[in-house]
């Protein structure tokens, strides 16, 4: 009896481990918890989440994942273009910046293929226009943005200057 049990636990962990239903212990990368999830990197350099019982919580299947921030997590695929996740793993934002922060006050500075930086929302609607050099995430309603001259602005949530 003793040997069954043993093929049939030999079978399950066969069966679940390629589904990301068992945690390893021996990640490249472990990130500290973040919004009840936390970042992981395995041995191929590939970057999933795990939750607190060290179980995936979403596939290792990144090139690059970031910590979460109100609900969204930065993202990159094999095209080394950056999104974002929801804690479901959904892609909620697809990739296709070439740089991009994270959330806060509920928008997020990224970077356009022209190379210049706007800031969108969480479904990705362009909220201030793509114009700048560089541009900060947003603190007390305002970021720290560069303009084409390189001068540094701070901006409000609609994108006016503020002093």
């Amino acid at each position: 009896m003793k040997r069954i049990n043993q093929l049939i636990l030999a079978v399950v962990l066969l069966v679940a481990a390629p589904t990301g239903v068992f945690a390893q212990d021996n990640w490249k990368y472990k990130s500290d918890l973040q919004e009840g999830l936390i970042v992981v990197q395995n041995e191929d350099g590939m970057f999933g989440f795990i939750d607190e019982s060290g179980k995936v919580a979403i596939p290792v299947k990144w090139d690059y994942a970031a910590d979460f921030t109100e609900g969204m997590a930065k993202v990159q695929d094999s095209s080394l273009k950056m999104g974002f996740i929801d804690k479901t793993g959904k892609l909620v934002i697809p990739c296709k910046y070439e740089d991009a922060y994270y959330f806060t006050e509920g928008l997020c500075a990224v970077q356009d293929a022209d190379g210049k930086y706007g800031f969108i929302d969480k479904t990705g609607a362009t909220v201030i226009p793509f114009k700048y050099k560089d541009a900060a995430p947003f603190y007390d309603g305002v970021a720290e943005v560069v303009d084409e001259n390189g001068t540094k602005h701070n901006i409000d949530k609609t994108g006016k200057v503020v002093k």
